[in-house]
């Protein structure tokens, strides 16, 4: 949560039988939620009693019901009109996740093919604060789950971020929060029949593990920007110190550029993938969850250049967002197909019995896909 309010977490070592405070005043919105067509899950309805027996010692393996709320701002619900699951995020009257959400849903900049940013499909009154709204936005899915598996699925991403990161600075947006974790995937391609919110890898209803899915199987992956909690509109400087990226200029004091801002932080997203970043030169914020690095550094060597370009620590050093975007292009047009296509390597190696099996498995997926229709999903909105 970046709005400026705390995102308190309930304690884990507590009586799942139980619903803790901050569970009771979710349940107090569960009629409002119902009557504009958003139905909470079974624990969340006034009335609930456990569907475990007393008797059992772990329910959160079996039961649905008995899963924790993990944060007190942060729910999903399932849209009643035609089932699908939806977000909802607790904020601030004051956040400018409002603002920057009714600017991106207008029809001129909805419709343009350059917004991959998560569309707001409802802002409610809660019913329990006066000062606070609910956010309701499509339910999506971490950028690594499943990670790209070849160079050019990971150029799809940088792609469309880049490309986003430019439309919005056309429009006087900054996003200044712009990290690895407020980048997601729309994975409705890859899995048809859902995932749970709250437990990504079992199926929406909880009753079996998610089925191991590749990103090759999907027509097309779309990623996007989320939480504008940070963001600014028509502002050349800003102050604060908030976010997941520790950029070397923020400040509660010394105004700085928030699109320069911006061009780092996404910069060090793209690190993140595949560069081990730690120590004083690129320290993590303690609001990110810490993303160990997937994939050997030598196999992204072709895209370094363009890293480089993007984080400089002195923000006059870096360029716009166009011009990080033109040089991608460049640096994308000299690379030889077989790279871009070529499988990469996972940080722990693999066993030679495991590379060859996965060389014929990638070989074999990479020619059939020639031929063989893929997953496709609908556009968010």
């Amino acid at each position: 949560m970046t709005d400026g309010e705390s995102d308190e977490d309930t304690p884990w070592d507590r009586d799942r039988r139980k619903l803790h405070p901050l569970e009771t005043s979710w349940v107090a919105r569960y009629e409002l939620l119902k009557n504009h067509g958003y139905l909470l899950r079974p624990r969340y309805r006034p009335g609930w009693t456990p569907s475990w027996p007393a008797s059992e010692r772990d329910p959160e393996f079996y039961y649905e019901d008995s899963l924790l709320l993990l944060h007190s701002k942060r729910l999903d619900a399932n849209r009643v009109s035609d089932g699908k699951p939806v977000f909802l995020k607790l904020i601030s009257r004051s956040s400018p996740e409002i603002e920057i959400g009714r600017l991106l849903a207008s029809p001129a900049l909805q419709n343009d093919p350059r917004n991959h940013c998560i569309p707001v499909l409802d802002i409610l009154d809660d019913p329990v604060h006066g000062d606070r709204a609910i956010l309701v936005l499509p339910l999506l899915r971490q950028i690594d789950r499943p990670p790209p598996a070849t160079m050019q699925e990971f150029t799809s991403l940088v792609e469309q971020t880049l490309e986003a990161l430019v439309f919005l600075h056309e429009n006087e947006i900054a996003h200044r929060d712009c990290a690895f974790d407020n980048i997601m995937m729309d994975a409705r391609a890859l899995y048809p029949e859902g995932w749970h919110p709250q437990f990504p890898f079992r199926v929406s209803d909880f009753k079996r593990a998610l089925p191991s899915r590749a990103i090759r199987e999907a027509d097309h992956i779309s990623y996007y920007f989320v939480d504008f909690g940070l963001s600014t509109y028509k502002k050349c400087l800003t102050t604060g110190v908030d976010g997941q990226e520790r950029a070397p200029e923020l400040s509660d004091h010394v105004p700085y550029d928030p699109y320069k801002l911006d061009v780092h932080i996404l910069g060090m997203a793209y690190k993140r993938f595949f560069e081990s970043v730690s120590g004083a030169a690129a320290p993590i914020s303690p609001m990110s969850n810490h993303v160990p690095q997937i994939y050997r550094a030598s196999d992204f060597k072709p895209l370094q250049p363009l890293t480089d370009f993007m984080t400089p620590v002195d923000p006059a050093a870096r360029p716009s967002a166009r011009a990080a975007h033109d040089r991608f292009k460049e640096i994308l047009a000299e690379i030889p197909k077989d790279e871009l296509t070529g499988r990469l390597i996972p940080l722990d190696g693999e066993t030679t019995s495991e590379r060859i099996w996965n060389d014929i498995d990638h070989f074999l997926w990479t020619w059939l896909s020639r031929w063989t229709s893929k997953r496709t999903s609908k556009p968010l909105v």
